[in-house]
């Protein structure tokens, strides 16, 4: 089952980030007890990410892509600075103004979100499993998959960093100072996140226009230290069990965006396409989804 959710709807003190959440269920096979916690990138929508999270429910995890306040990139906030990076998330995350950058009524940070989101789809859809992943105080982090892409993929690996989660995923993410190409200092204490380095991944583009590939090779270093690199197109799944997957494939330019290679990991009309129109990159993402670094 799959649907739209008004985050008004879940909880009525939301003003701003009005388009609705997505969220799907699994159908037709074993549930896997596992919440695919997806966050889009700066200005995305939901809807942008609909094939990600049906691949989650064809896989037997729920799926959530959560609305939240994207507007600006957190590198553009933190300007120069290296050691803003961390308040600012922490700010969008529960509504905080650590940075003095941030306003955020109550119910409209991500984590009033996310909870209300997920109180309603266990109220409202029950019989879908929703409350499985519920605690008293909030979601059993240990049965989420959280993956993001871009602005997005920061708030995977924040929750990475504080929750031992199943897996985090992150696509075309890097949390930068674009002055000098320094990564920003949380992410360098990636070894000590709560989530073994064994269960996340890192996903980009060669060519990507947002994200230079040397800043990915350093994300990639330093958040799944140790891990094999592989190109997506050129082995076979699993790619040697790799944790860090590049591509070179172009973008399907279904509806073309600015940013055509950063965005075509993940995001619906830019994803690359087989002749049949089915996604090119399935394989890799249920590696993501599923896969195990045994």
């Amino acid at each position: 089952m799959k649907g739209f959710l008004s985050p008004k709807l879940a909880d009525s003190r939301v003003v701003g980030w009005t388009s609705p959440h997505y969220h799907v269920s699994p159908d037709k096979v074993l549930p896997q007890g596992i919440l695919a916690l997806i966050f889009p990138g700066t200005t995305g929508k939901p809807r942008d990410y609909r094939k990600l999270a049906e691949q989650a429910g064809a896989l037997g995890l729920h799926a959530l892509v959560l609305r939240y306040p994207n507007d600006v990139s957190i590198n553009d906030l933190a300007s120069d600075g290296r050691a803003d990076h961390l308040s600012l998330r922490r700010d969008h995350w529960d509504g905080g103004n650590r940075s003095g950058k941030v306003d955020l009524a109550r119910g409209e940070c991500i984590s009033d979100r996310l909870n209300a989101a997920m109180n309603w789809l266990g109220e409202h859809r029950s019989e879908e499993g929703w409350g499985q992943f519920l605690t008293q105080d909030a979601l059993d982090w240990s049965k989420v998959a959280a993956l993001g892409h871009s602005l997005g993929g920061g708030y995977a690996a924040l929750l990475a960093a504080d929750h031992e989660l199943d897996r985090c995923v992150t696509f075309a993410w890097a949390d930068w100072n674009r002055s000098n190409g320094q990564l920003a200092d949380w992410v360098m204490k990636a070894k000590a996140w709560a989530t073994p380095s064994s269960r996340r991944f890192w996903v980009g583009h060669e060519r990507d226009e947002m994200v230079p590939h040397s800043v990915g090779e350093a994300m990639a270093k330093v958040m799944v230290p140790g891990a094999k690199n592989a190109r997506i197109e050129s082995d076979d799944p699993p790619w040697g069990r790799a944790r860090i997957l590049w591509t070179d494939l172009d973008p399907s330019h279904d509806w073309p965006t600015a940013q055509p290679c950063h965005n075509a990991l993940v995001l619906d009309v830019e994803t690359p396409r087989w002749p049949d129109t089915t996604c090119m990159l399935a394989d890799a993402w249920t590696w993501t989804l599923v896969g195990r670094d045994l």
